[in-house]
């Protein structure tokens, strides 16, 4: 029975992994040993208010369709549970890294406004890097070279653009590279997912930061009524 159990919740486990939304040619998954949080302190409701592509949000109309494209991925955040999208309040690191950019966006990346971007601690199997980048920020709260840990706050949720503030309504522009430069740019675009405890990602999606987990259902005994086997594959 024990044997029969552990069977199905591997298959549970295969059907969760085949539920993240599949990256475009030139795009990547998220390895799912690195695991982040969600940008926003521990408890936030977060609100995804433009997911993926380029429909969403006029301030995303021209993001390409290739996978290469890094903005294609981009998450636009907001809190779901504060006045005015949660301006003013803080943003954290989604895992550990360096702070690689601190401040106002530069040249091509202007619209970025007031940003942080962390090259993170962990690498794949393969050697390769991973990148986050918070965009439209209202205040930066870390320096370059300032190694942080998952949930630091680096910074308050703002509208900021072309070194002004306030251009867009308040949210957080969130995106993952792979491979990318220090100095922002190249590399690929990464499917941020699982996103804490949330795959599939789209506008109007909703997950609450540092949420634990669900536990995988498990199947009913229905030989012997013995439930220490169903406790053990839930508890492991």
């Amino acid at each position: 029975m024990r044997a029969s159990l552990l069977i199905l919740g591997s298959l549970l486990l295969v059907g969760i992994a085949e539920a993240r939304t599949a990256p475009r040619r030139g795009a990547a998954s998220k390895p799912r040993s690195f695991e982040i949080q969600p940008p926003f302190p521990c408890g936030t409701p977060v609100k995804v208010a433009c997911g993926y592509g380029p429909k969403c949000s006029r301030a995303h109309r021209r993001t390409k369709a290739s996978g290469s494209t890094a903005e294609y991925y981009a998450l636009d955040l907001v809190r779901a549970d504060a006045r005015n999208n949660g301006y003013g309040k803080p943003i954290v690191a989604v895992a550990a890294g360096v702070v690689r950019i601190a401040g106002w966006a530069q040249h091509g990346w202007a619209p970025y406004g007031k940003m942080v971007y962390i090259e993170h601690d962990y690498t794949d199997l393969k050697g390769s890097r991973y990148h986050s980048l918070y965009a439209h920020l209202r205040t930066v709260d870390v320096r370059e070279g300032q190694h942080v840990l998952a949930g630091t706050v680096i910074g308050t949720l703002g509208g900021s653009s072309k070194h002004r503030q306030d251009v867009f309504g308040a949210h957080l522009h969130f995106a993952m590279y792979k491979n990318a430069k220090d100095t922002l740019g190249g590399g690929h675009a990464v499917v941020p997912e699982p996103f804490g405890t949330l795959e599939d990602l789209h506008s109007g999606s909703r997950v609450v930061a540092c949420a634990a987990p669900e536990p995988l259902p498990v199947a009913a005994n229905e030989t012997d009524g013995d439930s220490s086997a169903a406790g053990g594959l839930v508890d492991r």
